[in-house]
C-alpha cells in the first residue's frame, strides 16, 4: 500500500519547517547576528574553524531543503511515485522511507544512489 501523500505531505513540511529554522539559525550565527566576535587571534582562529564545520553543515540542510521541496511539488503530480528514469511504480516501502527519492530501488543501484 503506497503512503498517502498527505501524510507523506505533513511529515515532508515538518522536516522542512526544522530545516528552515536550522538553516536561519547558522545563517545568523555565521553572519555574527547572535554573537561577538573576540579580539584575541587564537580565540578568533577557533571561531572560523567552527564556521567550516557550521558551513558544510548548512550545504547539506539547503541540499535537503531542495530535495524536500521538489517532493513536495512532485506529490500532486498524477506521476508521484514512479521512477523518473524507467516510469515503473517506487515501491510503497521505498517511498514511505525515502519520500524525496525519484527512483526505484533498481536505477538507483545503476546510478550507484
Amino acid at each position: 500500500m503506497r503512503p498517502a501523500p498527505v501524510d507523506l505531505r505533513q511529515r515532508l513540511q515538518s522536516e522542512l519547517d526544522t530545516l528552515l529554522a536550522r538553516h536561519d539559525t547558522i545563517d545568523a550565527h555565521l553572519h555574527n547576528a547572535d554573537r561577538d566576535v573576540p579580539g584575541d587571534w587564537t580565540d578568533r582562529a577557533q571561531l572560523f574553524e567552527n564556521d567550516t564545520v557550521l558551513e558544510a553543515l548548512d550545504g547539506r540542510t539547503r541540499a535537503r531543503i531542495v530535495q524536500i521541496r521538489l517532493a513536495l511539488e512532485r506529490l500532486g503530480d498524477p506521476a508521484w511515485g514512479r521512477c523518473v528514469r524507467c516510469s515503473e511504480p517506487i515501491p510503497p516501502a521505498r517511498l514511505a522511507a525515502l519520500p524525496t527519492t525519484m527512483v526505484c530501488k533498481s536505477c538507483a543501484e545503476a546510478v550507484g544512489q
